[in-house]
C-alpha cells in the first residue's frame, strides 16, 4: 500500500492557509456572498452557477413543496452541534437508521426506511452529487466515509425523488456538501482538545480573481481512544483530510456562460480498531475493555480524488453540466479472526463459561497461553484497492406549456469501479499476555478481482401549476460484473437490467400546509460473482403525508411502505460471518412501514434571547413474509414468517432544545432508541440476542468575543450512560463515554 508521512497533508493545508491569511483581507469584486451561494450582480446574473451540488435544490422553497421526503442538517446546525460522528448528525432526520460499531462513526452502519445498515451499503453515498463509495457496484461497503466535520451540509433524499441518484434506489440517498470556492479572501481555523487524548485542527482559506477562485482546506483529527487493551496501548485513530478546489468561469454578462470547477482530494487513516468484542459478563464488568487477543488490530486506509466539472449555460432555460471523476481507494485491516478451531468466535463469546469454551476465553483476555493447536490464534490482513471512474451529465430544460410550468431533467452517467481482494492469515500464540508469530507461514486465503461497467439513465420532469407540484420519472439502470478468482483462474459474469419508475406529488391546501404522496420502484444491484439465482433487491415503496411551515414553525408527517418482492444479505466480517467472501443470500419477500415525523419551532424572547426546537422520531415495523433456512449470519438459521429484521428499533426519538443570545447559545439534545433484535430468525450465537434501550444526552456550548472569534465547549454523552451498541462483529460494543471537548474558532 502506498504511504505517505502521517502529517503532510495536514502541514501543506496549513501552510498555504497561513499564507494565504497573512495578506491583508479585501472584498473581491464579485457577485457571490460568504457562503458562496451566489448573488446578483450589476447585469441581474448569477455569477457563481455551479458551485457545491445540492440535491435537494437551492432555496427553501425546493425543500418546502419537494414531493417526497427530503431534509437537509445545514451548516449552521453542524458548526452548533460540532458533531465528528455522522450517526449523532443524522439523529435529525427521520426514517434514518444507524448502528454502532467502534464508538466514533468512523466506518458508518448507515440504512433507510428499513435498507440493512451494514458499512452503509444498501443506501446510494455521494459528495457533491457524486458517488462516493470506493467501488459503489462492486463492491459498496462503505469502509471510507469523509470527515464530516470539514461538509457545510448533510442532505437526505427519500422516495420517489431518489431516482436520481442511485443505483440504490430502495430506501433513498444521501449526500455531503463540501466547502464551496468563496468569492472573496476569507480563511478559518478550528482548534479543539478533548479528553482520550482528542486533538482536531481544521482550517481552511480562499481566494477569488477575476474570473476564478481557489479553496484550499485541511482537517486531522485523532484520538488515543476510549477503550482499554490489557497491554495498555492505544485504541484510538488518526484522520487526515485535504481538499484544494480552483475554478474558472467566463463574463457573466456574455450570452453564453461557461464554468469549470477543479477539485482534488486526499485522506488517510491509521487506526487501532478491531472486531473483537466482549462477553456479555465482561461487558456489566468492565465495558470500555479490549481483550489481549485484540492488540494487533490496526486498520490503516489511504484515499485519492480527482473531479472536474463543466456548466454550460446556453440560455436562462437550458444548461448542461458535466463532471468526470477518478478515485481510488487502498486499506488493509489487519485484525483477530478466530482460533485455529471449527468454533467461531461469536460460538465462544455467546457461551464464553460452556467447555472448552473457556480455555478459548482465556487465551483471548491473556490469562493463559497457547497451549495446543486449537488455540493458535488466526489474524487476518484484509487488503484491498478500489477504483471507481466515470463522466456523468444532467442537461436541465424549462419550458412552459399553458399554465403548466416544466423543468426537465435528463441525466446520464458512465461508470466503471473495481475492487482487488489480496486476504491473507498468519498463526499467534498468546504469551504472557502478548502475541507472538507461530513461525508457520503467511497463507493466502483469497486473491480476486471483481468489477462493474455501470449505465445509468433518467429523465425527470419537474411540474407545476398553480398549487401542484409533480415529478413523474424513470431510471434505467444497466450492470456488467465480472468476478475473476487469481488463484483458482475462475471467472464468473453476471449482470442487471432494471427500469424503475418513480412518480411524486405535492399539493399546497393552504400557504402553510402542503400534502405529498408518491410511489416508486427500488432497487439494490445484485453486486459480482453471486450464485445462481441470487436476485437484486427489489421493492415498490410508497409514501404519503403531509409538511407544515410557517415562519419559524415548521412540521412533516410522512407514512411510508416498502413492499420488498426480494431482499438480498451480503455476508460480511462486519455482519458476524466468519468468512467475508461476498457471498449473497436471497430473503425473499419483506415488508417494512412506518412513520416518520419531525417538528420545529423558534421562540423569540422579548430580551432577544431565542429559544430552538426540534423533535424528531420514527416508528418502523418490519416482517419477513415467508419461511425459509437461512446460511446469512444476520438473518439466522431458520427464519420464519413474520420475524423482525434485525437493527432496526421500533421507535427512534430525537429532541433538541437551546437557549441563544447575540454573541451566545447552549444546546441540549437527547436521543432514545428502542430495543433492538440482533437477529432475525433461529438458530445461531445470537438467537433472541437484543441491543437494549438506550438514551443518551449531548450538550454544547459557544460563546463569541469578538466578531469572527469564538470558543465553545461539547459533551458528548453527558451523563456517562453506559450502553451497548451491539454484539457485531464479535462480541459486545460499548458506545462512547462522556467526552469532553473545548476548541476555538477564528474567522476571517
Amino acid at each position: 500500500m502506498f504511504r505517505t508521512p502521517r502529517y503532510f497533508p495536514l502541514t501543506v493545508s496549513l501552510g498555504v492557509i497561513a499564507l494565504i491569511a497573512a495578506t491583508p483581507l479585501q472584498a473581491q469584486e464579485s457577485g457571490q456572498d460568504d457562503t458562496g451561494q451566489g448573488s446578483e450582480g450589476t447585469s441581474g446574473e448569477t455569477l457563481f452557477r455551479l458551485n457545491t451540488v445540492h440535491v435537494l435544490g437551492q432555496t427553501e422553497t425546493d425543500y418546502a413543496t419537494a414531493t417526497g421526503a427530503a431534509h437537509r442538517v445545514d451548516e449552521g446546525t453542524l458548526e452548533r452541534d460540532e458533531h465528528d460522528n455522522i450517526h449523532r448528525i443524522l439523529q435529525d432526520v427521520p426514517g434514518v437508521y444507524v448502528r454502532g460499531e467502534d464508538g466514533f462513526g468512523n466506518r458508518p452502519n448507515i440504512g433507510l426506511r428499513g435498507t440493512t445498515t451494514e458499512r452503509s451499503q444498501k443506501i446510494t453515498l455521494m459528495v457533491d452529487g457524486v458517488l462516493a463509495a470506493p467501488a459503489a457496484y462492486s463492491a459498496p461497503a462503505a469502509y471510507y466515509f469523509p470527515q464530516v466535520s470539514r461538509m457545510t451540509g448533510v442532505e437526505v433524499v427519500k422516495g420517489p425523488a431518489a431516482i436520481r441518484y442511485g443505483p440504490a434506489t430502495v430506501g433513498g440517498a444521501l449526500n455531503l456538501v463540501t466547502r464551496p470556492v468563496p468569492s472573496r479572501r476569507s480563511a478559518g481555523l478550528d482548534l479543539a482538545v478533548g479528553e482520550d487524548g482528542y486533538r482536531k485542527a481544521h482550517g481552511y482559506a480562499g481566494d477569488a480573481f477575476a474570473r476564478g477562485g481557489v479553496l484550499v482546506e485541511g482537517i486531522q483529527t485523532r484520538s488515543d481512544g476510549f477503550k482499554n487493551l490489557d497491554n495498555g496501548a492505544d485504541t484510538g485513530f488518526e484522520k487526515n483530510d485535504l481538499m484544494v478546489k480552483g475554478r474558472l468561469f467566463s463574463d457573466p454578462s456574455r450570452a453564453l456562460y461557461q464554468q469549470l470547477d477543479l477539485s482534488l482530494e486526499y485522506a488517510d487513516e491509521t487506526s487501532d480498531e478491531t472486531y473483537l468484542g466482549l462477553t456479555d459478563g465482561d461487558f456489566r464488568d468492565t465495558p470500555y475493555r479490549r481483550y489481549a487477543a485484540s492488540q494487533n488490530a490496526l486498520f490503516e486506509w489511504t484515499y485519492r480524488k480527482a473531479q472536474l466539472s463543466h456548466l454550460v449555460e446556453f440560455s436562462d432555460r437550458l444548461s448542461l453540466t458535466t463532471t468526470g471523476y477518478y478515485q481510488t481507494f487502498e486499506r488493509d485491516w489487519n485484525k483477530l479472526n478466530g482460533f485455529n478451531s471449527d468454533r467461531s468466535l461469536n460460538e465462544i463469546l455467546a457461551n464464553p463459561d460452556a467447555g472448552l469454551n473457556q480455555e478459548f476465553m482465556a487465551v483471548l483476555r491473556g490469562e493463559k497461553d497457547s497451549d495446543t493447536n486449537e488455540e493458535t490464534l488466526i489474524v487476518g490482513s484484509n487488503d484491498r484497492e478500489f477504483f471507481s471512474r466515470g463522466i456523468q451529465s444532467m442537461l436541465s430544460w424549462s419550458l412552459d406549456a399553458g399554465p403548466w410550468q416544466h423543468n426537465l431533467s435528463f441525466g446520464a452517467r458512465f461508470h466503471q469501479d473495481q475492487i482487488e481482494r489480496n486476504h491473507t492469515e498468519q498463526g499467534f500464540l498468546m504469551r504472557s499476555g502478548r502475541l507472538e508469530a507461530d513461525g508457520e507461514p503467511v497463507a493466502q486465503t483469497l486473491l480476486q478481482r471483481e468489477n462493474a461497467d455501470a449505465i445509468a439513465l433518467f429523465v425527470q420532469d419537474d411540474i407545476r401549476m398553480g398549487r401542484w407540484r409533480i415529478t413523474p420519472g424513470v431510471r434505467l439502470e444497466s450492470v456488467d460484473y465480472e468476478s475473476v478468482n487469481q488463484q483458482t483462474g475462475r471467472k464468473l459474469r453476471n449482470d442487471n437490467r432494471e427500469i424503475l419508475p418513480a412518480i411524486g406529488a405535492f399539493y399546497q391546501w393552504r400557504p402553510s400546509l402542503g400534502f405529498l404522496a408518491g410511489v416508486h420502484r427500488g432497487f439494490v444491484p445484485s453486486g459480482p460473482g453471486v450464485g445462481q439465482g441470487i436476485e437484486p433487491e427489489k421493492s415498490i415503496s410508497y409514501e404519503a403525508g403531509m409538511r407544515y411551515n410557517r415562519g419559524v414553525t415548521r412540521a412533516e408527517l410522512i407514512g411510508f411502505f416498502n413492499d420488498y418482492s426480494n431482499l438480498k444479505g451480503v455476508c460480511t466480517f462486519s455482519s458476524g460471518c466468519t468468512e467475508a467472501n461476498g457471498e449473497a443470500f436471497n430473503g425473499g419477500a419483506v415488508e417494512v412501514y412506518g412513520l416518520e415525523a419531525q417538528a420545529g419551532h423558534e421562540w423569540r424572547l422579548n430580551n432577544g434571547w431565542a429559544v430552538p426546537g426540534l423533535m424528531t422520531y420514527t416508528f418502523t415495523e418490519t416482517e419477513f413474509q415467508t419461511t425459509f433456512d437461512s446460511d446469512f449470519a444476520l438473518w439466522g438459521e431458520r427464519v420464519r414468517k413474520g420475524d423482525p429484521l434485525p437493527y432496526m428499533p421500533r421507535h427512534q426519538l430525537a429532541a433538541s432544545l437551546g437557549l441563544e443570545g447575540a454573541v451566545w447559545g447552549v444546546n441540549l439534545k437527547a436521543s432514545y432508541f428502542s430495543e433492538q433484535d440482533e437477529q432475525s430468525g433461529e438458530g445461531g450465537p445470537l438467537e433472541d440476542s437484543t441491543v437494549p434501550s438506550y438514551t443518551v444526552l449531548d450538550a454544547t456550548a459557544h460563546y463569541r468575543f469578538t466578531p469572527g472569534q469564538e470558543v465553545y465547549l461539547k459533551a458528548n454523552n453527558l451523563l456517562d450512560e453506559e450502553y451497548l451498541i451491539s454484539r457485531r462483529p464479535f462480541g459486545a460494543r460499548p458506545g462512547q463515554p462522556r467526552t469532553l471537548i473545548a476548541g476555538y474558532k477564528i474567522r476571517f
